[in-house]
């Protein structure tokens, strides 16, 4: 997750893009699912079905002769063309490939699905066909409320996934060897405290190697520096700033649901960030990202002894200590990859910063994940309907199919001794997991499954869990397709702007007038309308 590294938000096709798409599926908008097929179309049938599948993290391109790829194959008397779209350059890509009137069967849906169908690329999905072959995970949906993210005027467009991890906030990663080397014993926990340990990594030549080159933090830790003010404004600076993706965060307020970018305690945390940034404290590069490159979790600045303090990946990731029943396990992977680069280093992880007024917390994605759509082509072949909406039921109910799909093939990937499960591939990089078909058919997760998998895991996170400002998932609304992009950039200008001292702060209050004058008292019109409709009020 996607979804990853996702978030549910993210406004990625401009009507100005899919011109295209609109002119090229005009006659196929109003597609919708047959539900009057026979039930068994797809097991009737002996030739397989062929469907064209993004419906991924698309870290690389699977192999097609995997054992995990074969065996799905199998099941459900299906062939797959995947569809790989570099996950670092997914909207620009993916753009392209949907300007020119292509598209898969089955996707991910990494924005509003009004804004895929508005553009002509999703098709409705009836309530009714999805608890024909998918009961059980519609019963899970149901359990966790989440069918309102994925309408559209009354229909649903999408199916939610759910990711188990999302009850987990995102985490904070020091170098504990830098600071016992600069003699902080303690892990900062204060804003303050943060203050004294980021000058102190800066000026104190952390890394022995007596230059002065070292930085407190880049981008992934910003989220948490706003969050000792409020909820932040942003989930993370990257997608936002270099990808173009809207990940803006909803917030509840005096009873309404608004923007958390906006609130005047963005305001006092731009304010001190602009403080750090005349001090040093923070990385100049952190406009281009301390992710350079390949897995959106890694930072090759704290890998590569430039900054001292990172974030936005989540505790398995950074997962440092082994578990002794397992002789396979070296950590979480970025863990691992620090450790590669760096093998004396060794981090610890903190607790989100403490502000002034005792606010403290980092991104919390939530347990609804990337959405996942049937497309206007897709829903023409009632059997790519079929098929999908069993594979989704498969993995709620087969806890051994479910095994399979998520942590790859029994063995290899992963063992059971003595009744437990050992995943033996916590080490293994991503995208040479995906190759071998790990987490391509992953397309539900189940929350329950997950933490009886994986014990040794969760009860990690649940040791460093710090506080989460959980992103609040509204319906999709029309207003937001239109706004919420430019809205983005809007505030992400905003921000660098005053961090990176080019404005005082007190821009932000004109800024806030221009964000509401220009679709966000619009956005929060429509979305507070669409959230009372939704509860019956």
């Amino acid at each position: 997750m996607s979804k990853q590294m996702r978030t549910r938000f993210s406004v990625i096709l401009a009507t100005t893009v899919l011109v295209g798409v609109i002119a090229g599926c005009s006659k196929e908008t109003t597609t919708a699912v047959d539900t009057k097929q026979p039930e068994a179309t797809a097991s009737a049938s002996k030739e397989p079905v062929v469907m064209e599948w993004l419906a991924y993290n698309s870290f690389s391109e699977p192999d097609p002769d995997s054992k995990v790829v074969q065996m799905v194959s199998e099941k459900f008397n299906a062939k797959f063309k995947f569809w790989f779209v570099d996950s670092q350059k997914w909207n620009d890509n993916l753009n392209v490939k949907l300007a020119a009137g292509e598209m898969p069967d089955v996707m991910q849906v990494r924005s509003p699905v009004g804004t895929y169908v508005s553009n002509g690329v999703l098709a409705p999905i009836p309530d009714e066909t999805i608890r024909k072959f998918a009961p059980n995970y519609a019963k899970l949906i149901d359990k966790y409320n989440l069918w309102n993210t994925v309408k559209y005027e009354g229909e649903i467009y999408g199916l939610p996934s759910l990711n188990v991890n999302g009850d987990y906030p995102t985490v904070l990663v020091w170098r504990q060897d830098w600071l016992t080397k600069v003699g902080i014993t303690k892990t900062p926990e204060t804003i303050q405290e943060f203050e004294d340990a980021l000058v102190k990594i800066r000026n104190n030549d952390p890394d022995g190697n007596g230059k002065k080159d070292t930085y407190g933090f880049s981008d992934f830790a910003l989220p948490a520096i706003l969050g000792a003010f409020g909820s932040p404004g942003l989930t993370e600076v990257k997608s936002a700033a270099v990808q173009n993706k809207e990940n803006l965060i909803y917030m509840e307020k005096d009873g309404k649901i608004t923007f958390a970018a906006i609130q005047p305690e963005m305001k006092e945390a731009l304010t001190l960030l602009s403080k750090w940034y005349k001090m040093d404290l923070i990385d100049p590069e952190m406009i281009t990202s301390e992710n350079t490159g390949g897995y959106g979790f890694d930072s090759q600045a704290f890998y590569n002894n430039r900054i001292g303090l990172t974030g936005k990946g989540m505790f398995y990731h950074w997962r440092n200590v082994i578990d002794p029943a397992n002789p396979e396990d070296k950590g979480g992977g970025q863990y691992v990859n620090l450790k590669k680069s760096q093998p004396n280093a060794e981090i610890v992880l903190g607790k989100a910063p403490v502000g002034p007024k005792g606010a403290s917390g980092t991104p919390q994605w939530g347990v609804n994940s990337t959405t996942l759509g049937i497309t206007v082509k897709g829903a023409k072949d009632p059997r790519k309907v079929e098929t999908f909406l069993k594979m989704i039921e498969a993995s709620a109910t087969d806890i051994e199919y479910y095994k399979t799909v998520f942590r790859g093939w029994k063995g290899e990937a992963w063992k059971e001794e003595n009744g437990r499960f050992i995943n033996l591939s916590a080490s293994v990089p991503a995208a040479e997991f995906m190759k071998k078909g790990g987490q391509v058919f992953n397309i539900i997760n189940v929350p329950e499954f997950d933490k009886s998998m994986d014990k040794f895991n969760y009860d990690f996170g649940d040791k460093v869990k710090p506080k989460g400002y959980l992103n609040m998932a509204v319906p999709s609304v029309e207003s937001h397709v239109k706004y919420a992009t430019n809205l983005t950039k809007l505030t992400v200008q905003t921000y660098f702007k005053i961090i990176l001292g080019e404005a005082s702060p007190d821009i932000f209050d004109d800024y806030v007038k221009t964000f509401k004058a220009n679709g966000g008292d619009a956005i929060e019109k429509e979305v507070n309308e669409a959230y009372k409709k939704m509860l019956g009020k």
